[in-house]
């Protein structure tokens, strides 16, 4: 396996040595201290201390086995994850969901294939020679029999692998459908909920979790089958060796020490090679994740030809084509950007722009996405470039952080960074979360970033629509930086405002689609033309404050477990009823198995021991049929909890998410929906049930044993609070939160990873991409070191086990010899004594490791319920909720002819001041409401507050002139349409896109769907689309341009039966003629809804149109192309 350390797996080789010699050594001083005990010799002395060296060496390499695994498990997966993020990060724009599960969740799977798998390959290779051996010198026939019935454990575990492999193919296929589809709907959210459709995409969610559940749980069941027919091979194995001693004992061909010593050690020939087939199956998923990313690394990486790199930019016949459409992107354009001099890309909306600034950063190559790509680029060094892209995207916590990733060789990277924020008036927000801020801040922040790169030593500038969703000093401030850049870098800009536009020395004519589109839209309509927009108003003055919002709930983690296990409680306890009989079938054979080889050794009937013999074979088959049915019971109802729990936070999501844009990234939708989920699944079967059934099986053992033989009482006791309390004390205090820790870190890791691979075309665009791998691989080095520990502490935990186990086994003989000799214990109880400890070995150390785990689980569960507190909790309400909300009839609510805002201030709970105060506006039907203000002033808060997702904290919000906090929330926002400033558009048709916009009872059709497009001027790309309404957008909409997914956008919202419409920036990606067409488009669709839009821009506004300013500054609106651009330069 590429990258395993070879000396761990020489290391494990010499422990499983030192194991098997610690097995046979343990299993002489069993059978001779018995056979002495029995016999009244005191021979047993001197093995006494041979079995207690023995138990403290099998103690030992049970740590050192522990550690050593997990060694070599940890360098594996860190070389893994850093070649894939190398891998990926190279490739245009990899698959968000899928890759990034696969990056963590995928290669965490490789736990099992190493510590687990690995280890039982080394021992069964290694083990069963020794152990082997030692019974042929003993007794060649019991040798014979193992040798002839051991082969037939891997022949039936090669049998069953070849079945499962398909079928954990298809579950690793529908986690990574399931990680796509939750990406898509987080990052769709703002939309689903703006739409009022987000509850009704849970049916979908559902349906789709129901899926990987049960491609999952068919999985398991087949390697639950193969375990047990596993089981029963070795079980039957071990039970004919057992009777054939038994015979040999009775005719008395055989010595009772060698039959002893046989029973004791037979079983460890299966047991090495029935866990490698329990093993196998449990790391299916590790080498399924491993062929993928083995898949993945052999892909060959796109190499970027910056030969001629001089300063100069040099486009020669480009043509760009996408399949699917009739027409090219980019038909033969040339142009050569001239070293240090402002070169602007003029064209309308979609006439290729964005393309030809796919093209010059890497992002776009040919076949990518069926585009086809032809001419030449040259002058482009991608190590030597600033790239701002229309929609940028973030992957560090905070905005200072953001910055100094892109600061990576700037002397004094901080000071730098704090003096651009300064600049650019983001001072206050160096320690935000960039998910937090406004687009008009995200937009400055990336341009923080440009200028960065540029004393980083970028000579290339690119800039797609700086100025997008920026207020007019905003802009200026950014006008002027790049009219700075002149005579330093080469800078190449597409824009639609006049004022970037006047900057240019060069201008280079961009015409396409879009270009004769605009036109053959305006010749088609009979619209007025706009009245002269107004420049200055008496707007009302609001105080502006910059806060957002905090945290969802405090955790309660144990609420939380009660509230996943509830609806499962049954079967839980059914499991947990079934796994402690397992484990008392398991030492009750043992402890039979030694009665009757001791019983038959004093030569009775034959007759006689045939009872004994049926109630071998009785619980051998025993065991293994109920630790089937608990692993089979067990799993099913986690599983079936999962999905409930699935939903409640996607719930949670949709409720929370709009007062925390923090929570709707593609990096948290996994991190809570796949990652933490799918924690809590693998961890509750680990930790639950566990410590229930040791310690149940303690007390069984302890009271049976007591029955048997009382003095012996106190010493099984100790042995119980050794193996269930003071064990797994240890292990806990070892650990030091270690598991805890892990979960926080890989928690990062995942988010660190999916943020990465989102930003992955502008990161290798501004070659920053090896900083922040840079950073992913000390994350991750991080949580190994924490993982070695808590490896490191549960290792000591399973040692301790061990040695009370084997101890106590040793120690009842010179317990039980004065008994044996004055006749008041029965010879054949000693076994029975002797052997059960033994047996108990495997239970406890499952106790063990469920009470480490324990904060592991907390940990996650307390993440969960931060976001789950008050959602439902049965799925039965869940399923009944949806059904309502899917088929039943909304709760009448007259339609909304007004809205009025009196004195209102609102304020982000956990803010220490309100985002604006005193605010105070009233629209009617047919009425427009013009919001307006600086970035961050809080514009879409008051969206927010309008869709009724934040509550006003002083002043009152009237619908109809009813207080909106009296009106049933949903039937409320079923009132409203919002369309978001970057309304995302879903990776599937334009077709399925549209259907958005209502419920399925109601949906538009394809007429419909068609009149709606051509009114916000689309007809024209429609007309160039041979799959017409079913032609796929791509990810995000990446197949249209920014001012075609902003017209799409709009276009959904149309289609909404809503009362109130409420616009976000709608024409900040349009250039003036198609704004300017737009909103008189948009004036007679809305001519009877009461409509509120949130602009910097004068485009469309009317006299008559209510205004309201966030901020205290005089006048509304200013007109960009009229301000001073020579002196901005």
């Amino acid at each position: 396996m590429k990258g395993l350390d070879r000396r761990s797996l020489y290391l494990l080789g010499l422990l499983s040595a030192l194991r098997g010699l610690s097995l046979v050594v343990m299993a002489d001083a069993v059978a001779s201290g018995i056979v002495s005990v029995i016999a009244g010799t005191q021979a047993w002395r001197a093995w006494l201390a041979w079995g207690l060296a023995s138990a403290v060496l099998r103690a030992l390499i049970t740590w050192a086995h522990r550690v050593v695994a997990a060694r070599a498990l940890l360098g594996t997966k860190e070389k893994l994850r850093a070649e894939l993020a190398e891998k990926l990060v190279a490739q245009p724009g990899p698959p968000l969901g899928a890759s990034s599960t696969l990056a963590t969740q995928g290669l965490d799977e490789l736990d099992k294939y190493i510590t687990v798998f690995l280890p039982a390959l080394v021992d069964a290779a290694v083990v069963p020679l020794l152990v082997g051996a030692r019974i042929l010198f003993a007794d060649w026939i019991s040798a014979a029999i193992i040798v002839v019935t051991v082969p037939l454990i891997p022949v039936f575990m090669a049998l069953i692998g070849m079945h499962t492999r398909e079928r954990v193919s298809a579950a690793t296929d529908a986690l990574a459908r399931l990680s796509e589809h939750l990406v898509e709907l987080a990052r769709g959210l703002p939309v689903l909920v703006g739409l009022g459709r987000a509850q009704e995409q849970t049916l979908a969610l559902r349906t789709i979790s129901e899926r990987y559940r049960e491609k999952t749980v068919q999985t398991l069941r087949t390697a639950f089958l193969s375990s047990l027919a596993l089981e029963l091979i070795a079980t039957i194995s071990v039970a004919l060796v057992a009777v054939t001693i038994g015979v040999r004992l009775v005719s008395g061909d055989m010595p009772l020490e060698i039959g002893l010593l046989v029973l004791v050690l037979a079983p460890e020939c299966y047991t090495a090679f029935r866990e490698i087939g329990t093993a196998f199956h449990a790391s299916q998923d590790g080498k399924e994740a491993l062929t993928r990313v083995n898949a993945v690394l052999e892909v060959p990486a796109p190499i970027l030809d910056a030969s001629g790199a001089t300063g100069a930019v040099r486009v020669r016949g480009l043509r760009v084509t996408y399949s699917g459409r009739d027409r090219p992107a980019v038909s033969g354009l040339s142009f050569t950007a001239a070293a240090g001099e402002i070169t602007v890309l003029d064209g309308a909306s979609g006439a290729g722009k964005s393309t030809i600034f796919a093209v010059l950063t890497g992002s776009l190559s040919d076949s990518e996405d069926g585009a086809r790509v032809i001419g030449q680029v040259a002058g482009v060094d991608g190590e030597r470039l600033a790239w701002l892209p229309q929609h940028p995207k973030y992957v560090a916590g905070s905005v200072l952080r953001e910055l100094l990733v892109y600061g990576e060789g700037v002397p004094d990277a901080a000071a730098s960074a704090a003096r651009l924020l300064t600049q650019l008036s983001l001072a206050h927000l160096a320690n935000a979360d960039p998910a937090r801020l406004s687009p008009g801040e995200l937009r400055r922040l990336a341009f923080a970033r440009v200028l960065l790169r540029v004393e980083a030593g970028a000579r290339l500038v690119l800039l797609d629509e700086p100025t997008a969703h920026l207020d007019t000093a905003s802009a200026d401030i950014l006008i002027a930086a790049i009219a700075a850049l002149r005579r330093r870098v080469t800078v190449i800009v597409a824009s639609h405002d006049p004022a970037v536009r006047a900057l240019a020395e060069n201008t280079v004519l961009v015409s396409g689609r879009a270009a004769t589109v605009a036109h053959a839209e305006r010749a088609e309509r009979a619209t007025a033309s706009l009245p002269a927009p107004l420049s200055a108003s008496a707007p009302v003055p609001v105080q502006a404050h910059q806060n957002r919002p905090a945290t969802a709930a405090w955790p309660h983690p144990l609420r939380e477990l009660g509230a996943f296990l509830r609806p499962v409680a049954g079967r839980i306890a059914a499991a947990i009823v079934l796994g402690t009989f397992a484990t008392l079938f398991a030492i009750s054979l043992t402890a039979l198995s030694g009665w009757l080889i001791v019983r038959a050794s004093q030569h009775p009937p034959i007759m006689y021991l045939l009872v004994a013999i049926v109630g071998v074979r009785f619980f051998g088959i025993g065991r293994a049929v109920l630790r089937y049915a608990d692993r089979l019971v067990s799993h099913e109802a986690i599983f079936a909890a999962v999905t409930t729990m699935r939903m409640r936070l996607w719930t949670a999501l949709a409720r929370h998410g709009a007062r925390n844009r923090a929570l709707l990234t593609g990096s948290n939708a996994l991190d809570r929906l796949i990652r933490d989920v799918d924690q809590v699944r693998d961890l509750s079967i680990r930790v639950i049930m566990p410590p229930v059934a040791g310690l149940l099986t303690a007390v069984a053992a302890i009271t049976a044993l007591g029955i048997v033989y009382p003095p012996a009482v106190p010493l099984f006791v100790a042995l119980g609070a050794i193996t269930v309390v003071m064990a797994p004390a240890v292990a806990l205090g070892a650990d030091r939160a270690a598991a805890r820790g892990q979960q926080q870190l890989r928690s990062r890791v995942l988010r660190r990873f999916a943020a990465m691979l989102a930003s992955a075309d502008e990161l290798r665009a501004n070659a920053v991409d090896g900083v922040v791998r840079r950073q992913l691989r000390q994350l991750d080095a991080r949580a190994s070191g924490v993982a070695r520990r808590s490896a490191w502490a549960l290792g000591l935990g399973n040692a301790l086990v061990v040695l009370a186990c084997c101890a106590v086994a040793i120690l009842i003989l010179p317990l039980t010899a004065a008994a044996v000799a004055d006749g008041t214990l029965a010879p054949e109880l000693v076994a029975v004594l002797v052997l059960t400890p033994l047996a108990l070995i495997d239970s406890m150390l499952d106790v063990v490791a469920a009470i480490q785990q324990w904060p592991a689980l907390r940990e996650v569960l307390g993440r969960v319920s931060t976001l789950t507190a008050g959602e439902k909790a049965r799925a039965g309400d869940l399923a009944d909720g949806l059904a309502d909300d899917l088929t039943g009839e909304p709760a009448s609510m007259p339609a909304v002819t007004s809205i009025r805002l009196d004195d209102v201030s609102a304020r982000w709970p956990g803010a220490s001041a309100p985002v604006f105060e005193h605010v105070h506006a009233h629209v009617r039907r047919g009425e427009w409401l013009v919001v307006s203000g600086p970035s961050g002033s809080g514009k879409t808060t008051l969206l927010t507050l309008l869709l009724g997702h934040l509550r006003p904290e002083t002043g009152r919000y009237l619908v109809n002139d009813t207080d909106a906090t009296t009106l049933d929330s949903e039937n409320l926002r079923r009132s409203f349409a919002w369309c978001p400033q970057e309304g995302h558009l879903f990776n599937s048709t334009l077709r399925a896109n549209l259907l958005l916009a209502r419920g399925r009872e109601d949906a538009p059709d394809a007429a419909e769907m068609t009149a709606v497009l051509r009114r916000v001027g689309l007809g024209p790309l429609l007309d160039t689309l041979p799959q017409g309404l079913d032609t796929v957008l791509g990810p995000s909409g990446g197949h249209l341009s920014g001012g075609e997914r902003q017209r799409v956008a709009v276009a959904r919202t149309l289609l909404t039966r809503a009362d109130v419409i409420l616009l976000d920036e709608p024409t900040a990606h349009l250039d003036e003629e198609a704004a300017e067409s737009l909103m008189a488009d948009l004036r007679v669709a809305l001519a009877e809804k009461i409509t509120v839009l949130v602009t910097h821009q004068p485009v469309g506004v009317l006299p008559g149109d209510q205004r309201l300013r966030l901020d205290e500054a005089d006048g509304v609106f200013a007109d960009r192309s009229r301000r001073n651009v020579g002196a901005a330069a």
